[in-house]
């Protein structure tokens, strides 16, 4: 499972959040299961209004934090797996009690119909009856720790590639790898990160270091306050200092003057590379499983790790993939891989020829 904070616009506020959970207005969602914890006012969806109104209230008692009060926690599911309401119940105590958001008041909704199943938790950081706000610290640590140790407990499956090395990684792109064991566009980025620095030390305008990008498929754009590499194929994008702070929007002003963008009239040079869909562990995509999910005509709409799954019981070579695959994303995270158990892949031979 993945664990991670939401960000929430101030101007949500409880009532928004809870609506918004008991509503599943993403597009796509639907709400699937709905309880409240610590909450007088009941503990059913039916109960929601009266459960908004007593929160705000608990909020209102607290006159001396200006911070926001709500806490958004989202937990999702690897594609196809989808725990019992007790497990989730006890899911949502265990990361309240990691938190030290045990007493507070909650509001839960599971949401189907996405590529994964999630769930969110909403938290009043008001306690009920003392009315002082408790703000979690360095969550992203407690929240890691605590859904490694909630798959083991519950049997599910395990999201590999945690830790302190991830936590500045675009938590979208991570959580993307994680469920789909397929490269996100950060990850190209990282991937190429020595040849993207090389380009900007060999530069000395912006029109040679637009060119330079051009190369690897992807171009520098401005939004917002900062920067962003797009991915000239697709609308994906990154922020540059997150692949590394020399390419920060200031450091790269400070070298080449005030952002300009490209000059569309400029001829491209050709590319060494792009970024593509891709297995995370980069030998897998000569492997005839990776193939046979790209043939698929429905391929584009089934992950990397949802196809060896569902083939695994039937294709040795989906099994094999498999095996591989988790045994790079084992090597990844410093772990010691298992035994690998694979076959010899052989050329099938034609029907109605004999030797």
């Amino acid at each position: 499972m993945i664990a991670k904070k939401t960000a929430m616009k101030r101007s949500w506020g409880a009532k928004s959040l809870a609506k918004y959970i008991a509503a599943a207005k993403e597009k796509g969602e639907k709400l699937d299961q709905f309880w409240l914890s610590n909450c007088k006012a009941g503990e059913g969806i039916e109960d929601l209004d009266t459960a908004i109104a007593e929160i705000g209230a608990t909020q209102k008692l607290n006159t001396r934090s200006k911070s926001d009060p709500n806490y958004h926690l989202v937990v999702s599911f690897p594609e196809g797996e989808k725990p019992d309401k007790e497990v989730l119940q006890d899911i949502e105590k265990e990361f309240a009690k990691a938190l030290g958001l045990e007493d507070h008041q909650r509001v839960v909704g599971t949401h189907i119909n996405t590529e994964n199943f999630h769930m969110h938790i909403q938290f009043n950081l008001v306690h009920p009856e003392t009315f002082r706000m408790h703000t979690p610290y360095r969550d992203f640590q407690i929240l890691q720790k605590t859904a490694a140790e909630l798959e083991l407990k519950h049997g599910l499956q395990v999201v590999q590639g945690r830790g302190k090395e991830n936590e500045r990684q675009n938590t979208k792109a991570r959580d993307k790898e994680a469920n789909s064991w397929e490269q996100s566009f950060s990850g190209y980025l990282s991937e190429h990160k020595e040849a993207l620095l090389a380009i900007l030390n060999r530069s000395s305008t912006w029109e040679e270091f637009h060119e330079g990008l051009s190369e690897y498929g992807i171009e520098i754009r401005k939004r917002g306050n900062g920067l962003v590499f797009k991915d000239q194929d697709s609308n994906r994008m990154e922020k540059a200092s997150a692949v590394d702070r020399q390419l920060s929007r200031k450091s790269l002003e400070d070298k080449f003057g005030i952002y300009r963008r490209e000059d569309r009239k400029a001829t491209p040079k050709k590319r060494r590379t792009r970024y593509r869909r891709r297995p995370l562990d980069p030998r897998l995509e000569r492997h005839p499983a990776w193939k046979r999910l790209l043939s698929n005509p429905g391929g584009q709409r089934v992950s990397w790790r949802r196809f060896l799954e569902m083939q695994m019981g039937v294709d040795p070579e989906a099994r094999e993939a498999l095996e591989l695959q988790k045994s790079y994303l084992q090597i990844i995270s410093g772990k010691e891989p298992g035994k690998l158990r694979t076959r010899q892949i052989r050329s099938r031979k034609p029907k109605g020829i004999s030797r």
